[in-house]
């Protein structure tokens, strides 16, 4: 359980990554990136698994950047056959990989602390729509839990004398592993939705006996205000 409200951190996670995927201007995405990184100070940093996931991310962005200057008009700073690959087409490709890792970070630090139900309360608080707080919370849950299910039945196929490949019966296992990790999650989210339903689960989440709003929590949300506003003047000016 973290130290502050999940209602103050989602408030400011939103605020200033909508601030920061509007701006068009490498001052207000640096700014973007500034606070990213100072938002880190608010959770233990385990730096391999940040490197990972900042990894991933930029391994999507990677195809911005190689794709979107072929589209975008402009002085090229090379061709590829017929294709130009345009200087305003990679520095806006750079900036959006830029917004991308800001958000990124945000989201790292003001948000991932919270534990499903914690973010389900922080949602359902700030007034989203029930339904959207319990598909978000329980997806976030019990991926993991999904992911080894699929590990156990792998392992299992293994033991079996099955082969990873690309041939046809490989393919054919694969589905059919896929098809019974689809049946077994059909199942165990029966049982979890009839044991939640037991114990007086009404389709809303209540945080029970959290930190609750504290003054550390307005200064947060007084300080991404602040934040927001940084953004929005470096933007303009």
């Amino acid at each position: 359980m973290t130290l502050l409200d999940g209602r103050s951190r989602l408030a400011c996670a939103l605020a200033l990554s909508v601030a920061v995927a509007v701006c068009h201007t490498w001052p207000a995405a640096l700014a973007g990136l500034g606070l990213g990184a100072a938002s880190l100070a608010l959770c233990r940093v385990e730096p391999a698994r940040l490197l990972a996931r900042l990894a991933l991310v930029n391994l999507f962005f990677l195809g911005i950047v190689a794709t979107v200057p072929l589209a975008v008009p402009g002085p090229p700073a090379f061709r590829l056959g017929p294709l130009a690959y345009t200087w305003p087409g990679l520095w806006l490709a750079l900036l959006m990989t830029a917004k991308g890792n800001a958000i990124m970070l945000l989201f790292w630090g003001l948000v991932r602390p919270l534990t499903p139900t914690e973010l389900g309360a922080a949602l359902s608080g700030l007034g989203a729509p029930d339904k959207l707080c319990l598909l978000l919370s329980l997806t976030w849950r019990y991926l993991g839990l999904m992911r080894q299910e699929w590990d156990r039945m792998f392992t299992a196929a293994r033991l079996r004398g099955f082969r990873p490949g690309t041939s046809r019966r490989a393919w054919g296992v694969y589905a059919t592993l896929l098809a019974m990790l689809f049946v077994r999650a059909m199942d165990r989210s029966t049982a979890i939705h009839q044991a939640m339903v037991c114990r007086g689960f009404d389709g809303r989440f209540r945080a029970l006996g959290g930190a609750g709003w504290r003054g550390r929590d307005t200064a947060l949300c007084l300080a991404g205000l602040v934040a927001t506003l940084l953004v929005i003047v470096v933007e303009k000016y």
